[in-house]
């Protein structure tokens, strides 16, 4: 038995099933939209498998004892991940090396795939609008994001680390009501696209308020859970956002033909 690729060519049914032959096969054919949507698959993948590693070589530490031992889910922060010096006061550098390629990986992987998802929205004159603002906000986010990786949650870089991850906060936020508007008011949107966007904006909204209005972590061990656990979501919510917003635009192939 075979696996006949979109472009008709000919393989054996089990690479029907290999995510990186997939993209390989568009590259031959030069399809490089598809190649730009299709690789957020890849930069989603190696995001999970990269924390998990950073979360396994994390020696230990919350930033309210400094005595447990490992990753703690429900009481670290990624961000901790992130520390070359973990909160027990040993080295993190492999942990923290893992971390942040995770971070930019995701981040260089959904601004190229972002360069080519917009292009879906500029056939209407309104969702071209709310695009390419949203488009903006978005790009800020992005490199919000770089800096939280490069300005870790260590004292001597905290504040600056806090400001960021404030400023990639709202202006996620930002991006996600203008994407949302984007989607409704393009006729080719599917009813998925539309509830993954309204649901997803709805949920970043409630992060930034627990961030914003809910306990200080720093008090204790609850505030502390509430807090991670308000981020361990939202970051969940943003991986499968993404994986979504692929799925999604995959299903209207002539919207990603070359120029």
């Amino acid at each position: 038995m075979v696996f006949i690729h979109e472009t008709g060519v000919r393989f054996p049914l089990g690479l029907q099933n290999i995510l990186i032959g997939s993209v390989l096969i568009d590259f031959l054919f030069l399809r490089i939209n598809y190649i730009m949507i299709k690789q957020l698959f890849v930069g989603i993948f190696f995001f999970i498998i990269l924390n998990f590693i950073a979360m396994f070589l994390y020696p230990g530490g919350t930033i309210n004892d400094s005595t447990t031992e490992g990753y703690l889910f429900f009481y670290n922060f990624f961000s901790n991940l992130g520390d070359w010096t973990a909160l027990n006061g040993m080295d993190n550098f492999y942990s923290a090396l893992s971390f942040n390629v995770s971070m930019l990986i995701l981040v260089l992987s959904y601004t190229l795939f972002y360069m080519s998802y917009y292009k879906f929205f500029l056939d209407e004159k309104r969702s071209k609008i709310f695009i390419r603002i949203s488009f903006v906000f978005v790009m800020v986010s992005m490199i919000c994001f770089v800096l939280i990786a490069i300005f870790s949650s260590e004292n001597a870089t905290f504040q600056l680390h806090v400001f960021f991850v404030k400023i990639a906060g709202r202006s996620f936020m930002l991006y996600s009501i203008f994407q949302s508007l984007a989607v409704v008011y393009n006729s080719k949107s599917s009813n998925k696209m539309i509830f993954s966007n309204l649901f997803f904006t709805i949920i970043l909204f409630f992060f930034i308020f627990i961030m914003e209005f809910g306990p200080n972590p720093f008090k204790d061990n609850e505030s502390l859970f509430i807090q991670v656990i308000s981020q361990k979501i939202i970051v969940f919510s943003i991986l499968i956002y993404f994986y979504t917003q692929v799925r999604e635009v995959l299903k209207i192939p002539s919207n990603l033909s070359n120029d």
